[in-house]
């Protein structure tokens, strides 16, 4: 392949001289070095993967793979075999995903492993991937290294790096990290002589007191009270303009960290979620050019911020080394030389560092503008303030009135913003019909400024020149990276990213719904309005996954990319695709989706639904573990309710989820649960349970008039008794029931008995044990709002 592409490998000044060197022997030689340079890629393809692969310990591991079938072998779910305090020795099934391109539908699901096909498939995929490479503008270096980058990702993330091992790591995971580390390697020997030393085989490795590489981590701190805090103000398209704002910064401070450092996008290990994770050498000049960055980076946030955003760096030096022959790599840090521990403590490590950093934000600042951090400032008084995030506008220079199509109906039309508040009011209202974030080679009137000196641009599909790169939002669950209507500027850089969240609800005239849009009940006709939800939810104990999930075979990078990759697959990705479902898409708008986590709003109703088809979902993404798990909140008010008290109310719901013990036969389930209504529910046993009572409550009051209203107003009364701990209410309800059922049907009995019961045993329908009042209540209340829904 290289060979017949030799001359566009050339042009894009990746070559090389010609020699050993050259990049075809680097590529061809990397198994067999006959020169440091491609000794050098041997060593990255090993602390890549984690372990020698000279050794046998794969093929005595998985001997029916072999090397003759590496053609039918799938890529296996990583998630098969992670430990959990719960479960250490993972599942059994092996479960497998399908050869195809990377998107974000069904395809990110994994199936029984033996019943995939997937020899056929690799001459497809093949041909589509070299017909796609011939089209990749190569004229400038950088640019083509990230379209490369971005089409083998789309290429071979479904392709395992290795059939002779346990193949559950992404090819491209480790093709990007094995890059990363022979970088870093190279740049660190370069520069520190003898550092290196040469054994058999042309095989290299680092003398003891070297730490080559560092491993970086971005933590941007202050995103949810950034999101959140805003009126209801043009709300929905400042909730969706800040959120895409800092899904943005994450990915725009990630490559103007790289380069500063000098390395490629190929080095950002991870970006999502607020975090991004770099490798790096451990160079002086390399920590001062981080340093200098960083200072600009304060003044530039405080400036547009005011301290509501901050961004906090950390890093460790490290090198790999092998304890025992045949065992796994493992690290050792700089700053604990001669200790061994899996690289997934480096996460830990890194976040220690991080964290440290957090206590001292702003601390460049602090001495330069002493006056802006202690002192008063603005004028105070009666005086025009952010009609959005409440900032003071006292200089006529710092304010906005907006557009009238920019405000929402029933907001006053003098509204006034600050500059960054317009621009991300714009970016929301832009989101809609967007086909491309482009990034620009400068300022210009619709392009909006993150980080030091970066410009991005939403684009709707149309040519446009002084472009660096063209990056496609998953608008679709088939993603592609080259423009289909037009040709891109030849010098610029073509990728995708996943943004979760970026799919809005659109009412008539193509406008964005608000808040009290996405309330109604039966489209935009009825004009009646539902009860708002809010809904914040997150994977539980993930530091743990990462840390300790691979504590029996332990960890290697392009493992822990790996499972990077899948978590923002599913929360940046495969939310959009449940989103986007007709039961939804009029009616849930995800504000921010990414890394892990998902905030969302939408009718009351819809939301309930769409959170439990985002945890079933998951579920069966984890490979069926219930193990490994989501707790969340939801918050219900009115669509007027202040938003910011309202995600404020989603969070602690969320946080109740996450302290909830549930114990059934006398074992205990820690989080893996949902807050509904104020009460924490067990996904897989409580939650159940509601949904079938709920649905059973509905049909017999609504639709059967079996029983009536005032039920559910009792069941709440002797709620109130029981929260106060007076056994009354246990007779009292049964005594209620009883006499309910005097001279009505044999059919009206049958459901007064079956709730007689649930109060008296717990039992409901012999098909739930151990049911708590907790959990009857919320089914109740669940039944209560939906009955008001289906009389409106």
């Amino acid at each position: 392949f290289i060979d017949k592409h030799a001359k566009k490998f050339k042009e894009a000044g990746l070559w090389g001289n010609d020699g050993q060197s050259s990049m075809i022997n680097l590529a061809a030689y990397h198994h067999k070095p006959s020169n440091i340079d491609q000794a050098i890629i041997t060593l990255a393809d090993h602390w890549s993967s984690g372990l020698d692969r000279n050794t046998e310990r794969t093929l005595e591991k998985n001997p029916e793979h072999g090397r003759d079938k590496f053609r039918s072998i799938p890529l296996l779910s990583p998630f098969t075999k992670i430990s959990t305090e719960l479960n250490i020795d993972g599942i059994e099934t092996e479960l497998g995903y399908s050869l195809q391109k990377f998107n974000t539908g069904a395809g990110i699901f994994p199936v029984q492993a033996n019943t995939l096909n997937i020899k056929q498939d690799y001459g497809a995929l093949w041909n589509a991937f070299e017909k796609d490479f011939e089209a990749l503008p190569h004229q400038n270096t950088n640019s083509f290294i990230f379209s490369l980058l971005n089409l083998l990702k789309l290429y071979t993330w479904y392709i395992p790096a290795s059939t002779m091992d346990y193949p559950d790591n992404s090819l491209f995971e480790h093709l990007k990290t094995t890059g990363a580390f022979a970088y870093c390697i190279k740049a660190f020997s370069d520069k520190n002589p003898g550092s290196l030393i040469t054994g058999s085989s042309n095989r290299v490795s680092f003398k003891d007191g070297n730490y080559p590489v560092q491993l970086l981590c971005g933590d941007i701190s202050g995103i949810q009270s950034f999101i959140y805090n805003i009126t209801n103000k043009s709300a929905m398209k400042s909730l969706k303009g800040r959120s895409f704002y800092v899904q943005l910064l994450a990915e725009t401070i990630a490559s103007e960290i790289s380069a500063v450092c000098g390395v490629t996008p190929i080095n950002e290990i991870y970006a999502a979620g607020g975090k991004f994770y770099l490798l790096v050498p451990t160079l002086p000049e390399i920590d001062e050019a981080v340093k200098t960055y960083s200072k600009s980076l304060e003044q530039v946030l405080w400036k547009k911020h005011k301290g509501a955003i901050s961004v906090n760096i950390g890093l460790v030096p490290f090198t790999m080394k092998q304890g025992k022959p045949g065992e796994p790599l493992m690290a050792e840090t700089q700053d604990e030389p001669g200790r061994l521990q899996p690289v997934g403590s480096l996460w830990k490590s890194v976040s220690d560092k991080t964290s440290q950093r957090k206590r001292k934000k702003f601390s460049n600042l602090l001495l330069a503008q002493y006056n802006e951090f202690f002192e008063a400032s603005g004028k105070g008084g009666d005086i025009v303030v952010c009609s959005v995030s409440g900032e003071d506008l006292s200089g006529a220079s710092t304010r906005f009135k907006l557009e009238k199509s920019m405000v929402e109906q029933g907001d006053e039309e003098n509204v006034f913003v600050s500059a960054s508040v317009k621009e991300q009011i714009e970016l929301g209202e832009d989101l809609y019909n967007a086909k491309y974030i482009i990034e620009t080679t400068g300022d210009g009137k619709t392009n909006f400024h993150i980080g030091v000196k970066t410009w991005w641009k939403i684009n709707k599909g149309e040519p446009e020149q002084n472009i660096k790169r063209w990056i496609l939002g998953n608008w679709n669950e088939s993603i592609d990276i080259l423009p289909k209507s037009f040709t891109p500027d030849k010098h610029a850089g073509l990728g995708f990213k996943l943004f979760g969240g970026i799919h809005m609800a659109i009412k008539e005239g193509s406008k964005v719904k608000t808040l009290e849009d996405i309330c109604l009940v039966d489209g935009e006709a009825n004009g009646k309005t539902d009860k708002l939800g809010v809904l914040r939810m997150d994977v539980d104990n993930l530091g743990n996954l990462f840390m300790l999930g691979f504590q029996k075979t332990n960890s290697s990078f392009s493992e822990l990319a790996t499972l990077s990759a899948l978590f923002d697959q599913y929360f940046g990705g495969y939310l959009n695709t449940i989103r986007n479902k007709d039961i939804f898409k009029e009616n849930i708008n995800i504000v921010y989706a990414g890394g892990d986590d998902v905030f969302a709003v939408g009718r009351w109703d819809k939301l309930i639904l769409f959170a439990i088809e985002v945890r079933n979902g998951f579920k069966q993404f984890v490979s069926g573990r219930t193990d490994i798990s989501l707790s969340g909140g939801i918050a219900i008010v009115g669509p007027k309710y202040p938003i910011a008290k309202a995600a404020e109310l989603a969070g602690e719901a969320e946080d109740m989820a996450k302290e909830y013990t549930y114990t059934i036969d006398n074992t205990q389930f820690e989080k893996n649960a949902f807050s509904l209504f104020g009460t924490p529910l067990n996904w897989e046993y409580e939650m159940p349970f509601v949904m079938e009572c709920k649905d059973d409550l509905v049909d017999w009051i609504f639709n059967k008039n079996y029983i009536s209203k005032g039920l559910l107003m009792k069941m709440f009364n002797y709620y109130e008794l029981y929260k106060n701990k007076q056994p009354d209410w246990r007779w009292q309800s049964a005594y209620t029931i009883a006499r309910m059922g005097k001279g009505k049907s044999a059919e009206v009995n049958s459901v007064l008995e079956i709730i007689k019961k649930l109060l008296i045993s717990n039992n409901y329908k012999n098909k739930y044990q151990s049911v708590s009042f907790d959990a009857f209540i919320a089914a109740c209340r669940w039944a209560e709002l939906e009955i008001k829904n289906l009389k409106l």
